[in-house]
């Protein structure tokens, strides 16, 4: 049987106040369908004003169009506001705009652990989810937390609530060390031991990311962002496991001279070449789909 290597493209911050505008979504699902990849596109179910997705008319058309267009939506958090349901790793909170929330996690990470238990981050998981799901008319069972805040009890109360994947976890953390302005770091080894650790609930798979490669991309980053992505999915490869990256929605876009999806298309076209000339398969997924294709072993 012919190898197959499975690719997630997601997004995130759909809807994130600041962080996407409806153009940029709309432009996003069209350059995935030129590209003929299916995306999961991850949601904030409710703005900081409070303002449910179900009544923001300017995202749900887009919305719908992307689900007609065979993508998938996803959760990501309720607000996208840090700690809401957990603690975003270091990599992350060492990035420059993250200053409030270290000094905030430093004065109250006591407090904070003490409320992130199983029942309230289950609550809020639901409200959110709710929220979702009224706007779009569709089940949505997929999640990844905003700025990939997690805790020990957010898996299980992710298996109470009845979600079918998770995708909070990273498989490459040199791409934050890039953004940080550590360019001289080597890329971190994926393989199939560190995966299999990233597994938190039998039931519930865990897909973990790669990295964003693209995040306000400039030109002056754009041979070493490709190289490091060069580098993970041929490990993925080998280590049989989904190539699942990520890119968010505004920041792909306005980076400079279209760096972003100019990077995108490249890679993909790499991609392709590379499946043609080792003769393997390359194929497109939602995360949704690489969950249902688990129970069949040919995926890894």
């Amino acid at each position: 049987m012919k190898e197959r290597v499975l690719f997630g493209f997601t997004v995130d911050d759909v809807a994130l106040d600041g962080w996407s505008t409806p153009e940029h979504l709309d432009n996003l699902v069209e350059f995935c369908n030129r590209q003929e990849i299916a995306a999961t596109f991850f949601a904030v179910p409710e703005n900081d004003a409070g303002i449910p997705l179900g009544e923001r008319r300017e995202y749900c058309g887009v919305l719908k169009k992307l689900l007609e267009s065979g993508h998938e939506i996803g959760q990501h958090g309720i607000r996208h506001e840090r700690f809401e349901i957990g603690i975003p790793p270091q990599m992350i909170l060492e990035l420059p705009h993250e200053g409030p929330a270290r000094k905030f996690l430093a004065e109250n990470r006591e407090r904070l652990m003490a409320e992130l238990t199983a029942p309230n981050i289950r609550r809020k998981l639901e409200y959110g989810r709710g929220l979702l799901e009224s706007a779009l008319g569709v089940p949505v069972r997929g999640f990844r937390a905003p700025a990939l805040q997690v805790c020990g009890e957010l898996y299980r109360a992710l298996g109470e609530a009845g979600y079918r994947y998770d995708s909070s976890a990273c498989l490459q953390e040199t791409g934050w060390d890039y953004l940080n302005g550590r360019c001289e770091t080597a890329p971190q080894e994926i393989n199939r031991e560190r995966f299999e650790s990233l597994q938190k609930v039998p039931a519930i798979p865990v897909w973990p990311l790669t990295t964003d490669y693209t995040w306000f991309l400039t030109p002056e980053h754009y041979t070493l962002s490709m190289k490091l992505a060069q580098h993970d999915f041929r490990q993925c490869r080998a280590a049989g496991i989904p190539f699942v990256t990520v890119c968010h929605v505004s920041p792909v876009q306005d980076g400079k001279e279209n760096c972003g999806l100019r990077f995108w298309a490249d890679l993909l076209a790499w991609m392709r070449e590379e499946a043609e000339r080792e003769a393997f398969s390359l194929q497109s997924a939602t995360l949704g789909e690489i969950t249902d294709k688990r129970k069949d072993e040919s995926w890894n």
